[in-house]
């Protein structure tokens, strides 16, 4: 099973849910439950409503991809309406393939994102809220660690200074330019550049202890950097201000979480294995919708996945997609809209995970239960 599904399934950015084990044929609904600590960090947290994700959706970790200008734009907007709609220009400037099944740039965020938080969430900080948290959101994880220095003595300090280097090349730094991180007052922090010899990192970090009341901010080299990769995620002109003057009251508002119903229908394919259909259903004013060019559209990818022990064997996806006139909206409001997931899997218990993708406003919401497959 790929490495990148494994990390959009941990990226916890919407609600749990829990139902009563599904059998072939039988209905379920999702119903939202517990929340997890991980929770809200790119989507809507349990119980929050749309209206309060976006009041703070730029002071997340979106933050870190942001340009100036636009963090400038966003705090300027007053409704939820022009931010869900800054939202949805903010990923589909980044978009590579804007008319692809997937925002590519969203996923890698997301997968990001859930990788950062598991592996270096402490208790004081989220993973994103740490030095090496935010190198990796902007530069991805290293290609290279190390944390024996020459020359730096073994018994100076229980978290000696730790390098990371990369084999590709990072705008405005050297080539094979090596990051430096030293530990002190509590945090990890990313030093400014320094020559790679046997001694000078040593000496650095030695420095960089004595200097304990200097602040956690990333130093000016590597924002550069950073700022460089985010000027050049911008794939696609977007005009904020202009499109959002024009639809200041276009888009339409269900709950934070979309609801939905799904059925599960179990077949024989032969040499043992069957063949799961998952048919889901949405009544169309649950889903989001924006108004663009006179039509109003919601666009979706869902993940289907039977895991064992939190192993995913069989996965599936699908793309809902969904138009409407804007003449039309009002009166196809209660109208359901289906789509059929198939899997092919082995019999035996799974736990069946459903993970709903909104591809124009950047966030998961993640749904689980359990699923009995037998040979009919």
């Amino acid at each position: 099973m790929s490495e990148d599904w494994r990390r959009r399934r941990r990226s916890t950015c919407g609600a749990y849910w829990m139902v009563a084990a599904m059998t072939s044929g039988m209905l379920a609904f999702a119903v939202v439950s517990t929340a997890t600590t991980q929770q809200g960090l790119a989507g809507p947290a349990e119980g929050e409503s749309i209206a309060q994700w976006t009041g703070r959706w730029m002071e997340g970790p979106v933050g870190l991809i942001a340009t100036k200008e636009e963090k400038e734009i966003y705090a300027e907007l007053s409704t939820t309406q022009e931010r869900l709609q800054f939202i949805r220009l903010f990923w589909e400037g980044r978009d590579p393939r804007i008319r692809g099944a997937r925002n590519e740039f969203l996923d890698q965020f997301t997968e990001r994102l859930a990788l950062v938080q598991e592996k270096y969430s402490n208790s004081r900080q989220q993973g994103w809220e740490t030095a090496f948290g935010q190198v990796v959101m902007l530069f991805g994880s290293p290609d290279r660690t190390r944390r024996e220095l020459g020359g730096f003595p073994v018994d100076f300090s229980d978290r000696p200074p730790i390098l990371w280097s990369y084999d590709k090349r990072i705008p405005e730094l050297e080539p094979n330019e090596a990051l430096l991180f030293v530990f002190r007052v509590g945090r990890w922090k990313l030093m400014p550049p320094y020559p790679i010899g046997p001694t000078a990192i040593p000496e650095a970090a030695r420095e960089a202890e004595r200097r304990s009341n200097v602040g956690a901010a990333i130093p000016s080299d590597y924002q550069r950097a950073m700022d460089k990769v985010i000027a050049e995620s911008l794939v696609n002109a977007i005009d904020y201000r202009g499109a959002i003057d024009s639809v200041r009251t276009a888009v339409q508002l269900p709950d934070a979480q979309i609801p939905f119903g799904y059925s599960t229908h179990l077949a024989a394919t032969g040499a043992g294995l069957v063949r799961v259909e998952i048919e889901m259903t949405w009544r169309m004013d649950t889903l989001v919708f924006h108004l663009i060019e006179g039509n109003f559209k919601t666009d979706m990818v869902v993940d289907a996945a039977l895991l064992r022990d939190g192993e995913p064997l069989f996965v599936g996806s699908e793309r809902v997609e969904v138009v409407v006139a804007e003449a039309e909206m009002e009166e196809r409001r209660q109208e359901i809209v289906r789509r059929t997931l198939v899997l092919t899997a082995e019999p035996g218990a799974y736990d069946l995970e459903l993970v709903l993708l909104d591809q124009l406003l950047g966030y998961r919401t993640i749904y689980r239960g359990a699923l009995q497959v037998r040979l009919p």
